[in-house]
């Protein structure tokens, strides 16, 4: 399960996190995000006994989870020597699970999914400053186990805006391109049937710009337009597979939006693209 802090207005993008095996182990973590490429904060714990407890009221070294009205609002905290977050979440539409999708939730991501954005209000206390923020953010919750070997290379888009969302899983894997998600626009939700992405990346391979056209099973078509990018952390999830973490902002359908753009590479592929990168920047020169 993982909320999502979407902060362009202080610099900042948090990531909440916590995970739980069928034997009961669990594990927790809090990452923030800035100008990169590593993490500023990251607070990482695992193979902790979770007990008879569920996520409806979830406490797991020092990270907590209450939830109020089902997929909906929650309200989340995270405690550590150094770092304190509080904040709730309330949903603007529907909770949208994978399983939706004409083709299903692919069996190498999860057993189902969910993604929601939603209003997330609190507060952030962080080497002696206090961030309050109160605007658009995501969640997501999976059930099952990733196969990330399996994954070539994923596009994942979460657009918040204050009444529209959009969140796109373009996945490339066993040779095939899977696409998944939805567009909640004008009031109206839809799966996401068909999208073309198109990036700029700049030095590090990173993506820059990031420019989408989604079809949905409506009919409609929406531009998403991510041209300003915040943040940015890039972290080895496993030994074999890379996350390019990056904040944007833009708009969706012309709507204002904020977005937690994560690209991903398997390492040996990354190394390749940055050692490349660095032979033609030595040959100009």
């Amino acid at each position: 399960m993982a909320y999502c802090l979407v902060l362009p207005e202080h610099g900042l993008m948090g990531h909440w996190y916590t995970w739980v095996n069928d034997s009961g182990i669990g594990g927790r973590a809090f990452v923030l995000h800035s100008d990169g490429p590593e993490p500023v904060y990251f607070d990482h714990r695992d193979g902790l006994e979770v007990g008879v407890q569920d996520f409806d009221k979830w406490n797991l070294g020092g990270a907590s989870l209450a939830v109020g009205e089902a997929l909906q609002g929650a309200d989340v905290r995270f405690e550590a020597d150094d770092l304190a977050v509080h904040f709730t979440f309330e949903g603007i539409h529907p909770a949208f699970d994978y399983g939706s999708n004409a083709i299903g939730t692919p069996s190498y991501l999860a057993d189902n999914r969910y993604e929601q954005t939603g209003r997330i209000a609190g507060s952030l206390v962080w080497r002696g400053k206090t961030y309050e923020f109160d605007g658009p953010g995501h969640r997501d919750q999976s059930w099952g186990t990733r196969d990330w070997d399996a994954i070539h290379h994923y596009k994942w888009i979460a657009a918040s805006g204050d009444d529209c969302s959009a969140n796109l899983m373009w996945t490339m894997a066993e040779g095939e391109v899977d696409i998944n998600g939805y567009v909640y626009l004008d009031g109206v939700q839809a799966s996401i049937v068909d999208a073309s992405v198109s990036t700029e990346y700049g030095p590090e391979f990173v993506q820059d710009v990031v420019r989408a056209e989604l079809v949905d099973s409506g009919g409609r078509h929406t531009t998403l337009n991510l041209d300003r990018r915040h943040t940015l952390a890039r972290w080895d999830v496993t030994p074999t597979f890379n996350f390019s973490d990056t904040m944007f902002t833009g708009t969706l359908g012309g709507h204002q939006v904020r977005a937690y753009v994560e690209y991903t590479w398997p390492r040996a592929y990354l190394d390749h693209l940055l050692s490349r990168a660095a032979r033609s920047d030595a040959h100009v020169s």
